[in-house]
């Protein structure tokens, strides 16, 4: 089963595009063309049901045509139109992730490293350019894809490898 956190929203089903059961996807962010996912994941009836995509291509700046396996026909992609989108986070490596996505870091435990340990993400801050993690103890940080090894959205930890001195022993 499929849960919330696993998934990362990335548009909604808005149209049959042909005959052939080609759906036309509004993308809300770039993860899919970034990444070329042989799966998306549909909200059919509040349930993520995962569908194996066969083809896509683009259509214009925001939609991509998406050939999905088993759905050969106008008739059974019709019953697909409004489903909202989502890729699995796993299939997105972490510096693709949409800004949105990373205020779901709120309530991770930040493992550096050289310290271990460091404290709890109580809140990102993106309102300049340099996005920010303020930790329950007070500790402001700053969020680069270079600074962080992976995140283990099971266990919810953020694993960074900050520079020396950064962090106060």
């Amino acid at each position: 089963m499929i849960r919330e956190e696993e998934i990362v929203h990335i548009g909604q089903l808005v149209r049959a595009h042909g005959h052939d059961g080609t759906l036309q996807c509004r993308m809300i962010n770039t993860c899919w063309e970034d990444n070329d996912p042989k799966f998306i994941i549909l909200s059919v009836d509040a349930i993520f049901v995962p569908f194996r995509v066969d083809d896509w291509r683009t259509k214009g700046a925001m939609d991509v045509l998406l050939t999905l396996h088993d759905i050969e026909s106008l008739r059974q992609a019709e019953k697909f139109i409004g489903c909202e989108a989502y890729m699995l986070k796993r299939d997105i490596p972490e510096d693709n992730l949409p800004e949105a996505e990373l205020k779901t870091l709120t309530g991770y435990r930040l493992h550096d490293r050289q310290h271990g340990l460091v404290g709890t993400i109580k809140a990102i801050d993106t309102s300049t350019m340099n996005t920010l993690i303020e930790l329950d103890n007070g500790l402001l940080l700053p969020l680069h894809t270079d600074l962080v090894e992976r995140i283990d959205t099971n266990e919810h930890i953020l694993y960074t490898c900050y520079p020396q001195g950064l962090i106060p022993d």
